[in-house]
């Protein structure tokens, strides 16, 4: 009955995470972390509708191979909305997968229900929660556990055989996210601290394949960086090394709190104990060696690349090191909780004065952060106090309980770090939704759809002409498959891996496109009919248009310094393409404009004081003209102008 019980527990685990995972998943509809989601989608399409993905070089590459190989198989199959929904499910699973090999590996280590428990933990962490976003963490989550649990095992044994099995599975990893080549380095790291550990240097050379694998990645990163696709950039150049040195403090205070406290402290406490050689089992040596290695070497390249690139908490790239330290946490348990004095006052004292140090307020307050650390929003909930306040005392109840409580209820410490676990994956999902919810109705309405359901048939080209929220022709691309082209107006370019026209505009207008609709935002006319809109609210435009083109592809208007509201506060530019005479209507408000002044190609073409009237209407004539050109009108009001019809009439 026992063996049964064990048996059936581990898919239990993981089947009520699938099912937890995927009802929350499901509920999160739409995009929120962008462009990633969106470039995931997309080099998963292209993968299941045209072959190969770009590895080392080309459009793409560097946000990896395998999870959109994944991604990508059931949103190309069938309607795109029913796979988007199949993918929900799918990444549930796949994220939950984490906890098979944690147990797999902690019933070597600890009894059975011991290993259950770190496994439970595993798929407790908010980090499953990505598994209702197209995020490359669903895949990375257990593929990290696995490949580090593999490394342990290749410490452990020494044996050329595991070193190359493990070495497969950095390779897997890093086909998953490039950040995953340090785990080169955790190894190789890991393998001098046992070999100390175990006060045998003769282990060393046994190592060799670590080695030259080591070698042969130092080698590729220093003399090309560029086979690391879009990440080859942060090879290159220099960090700051007074701020990447908090932001490392600061990620290993995050993951310090997001473990549960105990859990780096049970590792800290059994280092200790390794260092002064009272460990004997090679193979709780070698996960202490991993896993303390994993934590320094991770924290360090996350404190130091966030300095460059993203200076608030990333804590999904620490997306590899939870399973580990629950792992550790269970075999401290298991052990029936070991506390020699020496090692309990110096791993509470460590993990005491990392959690107290760190700037939570500012940390919590950044306004970027969330999306990258999920765990965050616990904070939210409990915003009448302050972030520090709150990792004070939580700080210092759960390592009192790490030091006094009694053996016999040392279960209880467990469930207490599942509670915070738990908690924090509930309010951190309900804030997702809600993020998502008011997102998607601003920036997609209520049918995301839009374009494909005006469109039955024909194809669509997106017009972009620099607007701030470039990531809506991401949104746009992700929604609506009859969008195949994208044309950016020089010099503006949408950000990504995103196949795009650059071009720059003839005086006619006129567009290398061989489509017959075009959608651009509403500050944009064409020679055609429009025959659908997207109200957008909370952008600098106040929607897109969708229209049917008359003709060769031309542009016919395009509109600059013109607020959603109306409102100019800069000068205003109208241009005007095939230009043949007409004119310019106008419908203002003065506000803070005394005197108006209309350029037209940069000459004055008409000066009026509106100062006082509630409106003032009037035109401005664009001369005759025996051949196309482009007029361009400029609205120069004072401080605040506004209007509400901006309008070009042709002859």
């Amino acid at each position: 009955m026992r063996r049964t019980a064990v048996a059936l527990a581990l898919p239990a685990v993981v089947g009520v995470s699938s099912l937890l995972h995927w009802l929350v998943g499901r509920r999160i509809d739409g995009l929120w972390i962008m462009p990633d989601e969106a470039i995931y989608a997309e080099r998963g399409l292209a993968f299941w509708h045209h072959g190969p993905l770009p590895l080392l070089h080309g459009q793409g590459a560097g946000y990896g191979v395998l999870y959109p190989i994944m991604a990508g198989l059931p949103i190309s199959t069938g309607s795109f909305e029913r796979g988007y929904m199949s993918l929900k499910l799918l990444q549930a699973l796949v994220v939950s997968l984490a906890a098979v090999p944690v147990f797999a590996y902690g019933r070597r280590l600890m009894p059975p229900g011991y290993a259950l428990l770190a496994a439970v933990l595993t798929v407790a962490s908010p980090l499953l929660l990505y598994s209702g976003l197209v995020m490359s963490e669903v895949l990375f989550y257990p593929i990290a556990a696995l490949t580090l649990l593999a490394a342990v095992r290749a410490v452990e044994t020494s044996s050329p055989r595991d070193q190359v099995i493990s070495l497969v599975f950095i390779l897997a990893a890093v086909l998953t996210r490039e950040q995953a080549v340090v785990f080169v380095a955790v190894l190789a790291a890991a393998v001098v601290v046992d070999a100390a550990l175990a006060r045998d240097r003769s282990r060393l050379r046994r190592f060799w394949p670590t080695w030259l694998a080591l070698v042969a990645t130092a080698v590729v990163a220093g003399a090309a960086p560029g086979l690391f696709g879009a990440y080859s950039g942060t090879l290159r150049g220099s960090y700051p090394l007074g701020p990447a040195l908090g932001l490392m403090f600061d990620h290993l205070s995050f993951l310090a709190l997001s473990t549960g406290i105990v859990s780096i402290a049970a590792l800290v406490l059994l280092l200790v104990e390794a260092i002064a050689g009272r460990e004997r089992d090679p193979r709780a040596r070698a996960l202490i060696a991993v896993t303390g290695c994993g934590v320094v070497m991770i924290v360090v390249q996350v404190g130091f690349f966030a300095s460059r690139y993203a200076p608030h908490l990333l804590g999904r790239d620490l997306a590899a090191l939870p399973p580990l330290l629950f792992l550790v946490l269970a075999l401290w348990i298991a052990r029936g909780v070991p506390r020699a004095r020496l090692a309990t006052t110096l791993s509470v004292l460590c993990v005491l004065g990392v959690l107290l140090f760190a700037p939570w307020n500012h940390l919590v307050a950044a306004p970027d952060a969330l999306p990258d650390t999920l765990d965050l929003a616990i904070f939210g909930r409990l915003h009448t106090y302050a972030p520090s306040d709150v990792v004070r005392v939580v700080s210092v109840i759960t390592l009192t309980l790490f030091v006094l409580i009694p053996r016999r209820l040392v279960l209880g410490l467990a469930a207490f770090v599942l509670a915070m676990l738990v908690w924090t994956s509930v309010v951190a999902s309900s804030v997702i939704e809600a993020r998502v919810e008011t997102a998607q109705a601003n920036l997609v309405g209520s049918r995301a759809n839009w374009i494909d359901h005006a469109v039955a048939s024909a194809n669509v080209a997106y017009l972009y002409d620099g607007e701030t929220y470039w990531n809506g022709v991401w949104q746009e691309r992700f929604w609506n498959r009859r969008l195949d082209r994208v044309v950016s107006i020089y010099p503006y370019r949408v950000s990504g891996p995103i196949s795009q026209t650059i071009v720059t505009l003839p005086s006619n207008g006129h567009l290398p496109i061989r489509e017959r609709y075009v959608v651009a935002t509403d500050l944009h006319t064409f020679f055609g009919t429009p025959v659908a809109h997207l109200a957008q609210t909370g952008l600098d435009v106040s929607g897109l248009t969708l229209w049917r083109l008359d003709g060769p592809p031309r542009l016919s208007t395009s509109t600059h310094g013109v607020q959603p509201n109306g409102d100019m506060v800069t000068p205003a530019t109208i241009n005007i393409y095939d230009c043949e005479g007409g004119r310019l209507e106008l419908t203002l408000l003065p506000k803070a404009t005394r005197v108006l002044r209309i350029l037209l190609d940069g000459n004055l073409a008409l000066q009026q004081s509106i100062g006082g009237q509630p409106f003032w209407r009037g035109a401005v004539p664009a001369p005759l003209s025996s051949r196309p050109r482009r007029c361009a009108f400029t609205i120069l009001g004072q401080s605040l102008l506004g209007s509400t019809r901006i309008e070009f009439v042709r002859p």
